[in-house]
């Protein structure tokens, strides 16, 4: 009967130290997810500020053309 017990406390700690490594596993993987995710923001924010940049660039050629064309 002890050795029965002892199996159990052993499978029963067994279980726990797997829970735990999973559940750092998981913790490593959201915290990759949201490091991704502040990456893409930013890459995201960086290529909104070009394409505003672009834009003003395109309206201040279209309305020199314009100045050009109606001089």
């Amino acid at each position: 009967m002890n050795n029965i017990m002892e199996k159990l406390d052993g499978l029963i700690q067994y279980v726990l130290d797997f829970i735990h490594k999973v559940k750092g596993y998981v913790e490593d993987i959201i915290a990759f997810f949201e490091d991704l995710r502040d990456k893409i923001e930013g890459l995201l924010d960086y290529v909104e500020g070009k394409l505003q940049s672009i834009e003003g660039f395109v309206g201040e050629l279209k309305m020199n053309t314009e100045e050009e064309v109606a001089a």
